[in-house]
């Protein structure tokens, strides 16, 4: 599969609503794609943070294979209103909106987490509840090798 956006990484949010991008995943993202990024959420619990060429390809995908157009405008609606446009600046750095960093509590410690082809913030004390203190299942693990993972 080539490089991906691999790991993760404990950072915080500064007084002017910035994070600081790591160096691998700056690099990686500015190599591949460029500076342009595209900031939103599917259900303000965190922070999605796709380069904006695989933002746009997420999109045309979901709209062409989504009958159900209902939930494809809900969708649409929702990573809008959470959504911005924004840059990876000379110093690493992005600003996550105001209305984001409110919904998803991006206050203490945070963990950025690389997500193959797009980067995902959380809250650190919300990830671990979310994700660490109910784990994959047996049966979800399972689900996961037999499609071919």
């Amino acid at each position: 599969m080539g490089e991906m956006l691999l790991g993760s990484a404990f950072l915080k949010i500064d007084g002017t609503g910035r994070i600081k991008i790591p160096g691998d995943f700056s690099k990686y993202i500015v190599k591949n794609y460029g500076t342009e990024l595209y900031v939103t959420s599917e259900k303000g619990d965190n922070v999605l943070i796709y380069p904006l060429e695989v933002w746009k390809n997420w999109l045309e995908e979901v709209k062409s294979s989504n009958q159900n157009y209902p939930i494809v405008r809900k969708y649409l609606n929702i990573t809008g209103y959470f959504g911005k446009i924004t840059s990876i600046d000379s110093k690493e750095r992005i600003l996550i909106q105001q209305v984001l960093r409110e919904k998803a509590d991006l206050n203490g410690e945070l963990v950025l987490i690389g997500n193959v082809d797009h980067l995902v913030l959380w809250n650190r004390a919300q990830f671990e509840k979310t994700n660490i203190e109910s784990p994959l299942t047996d049966e979800e693990l399972r689900q996961l090798t037999n499609r071919g993972f």
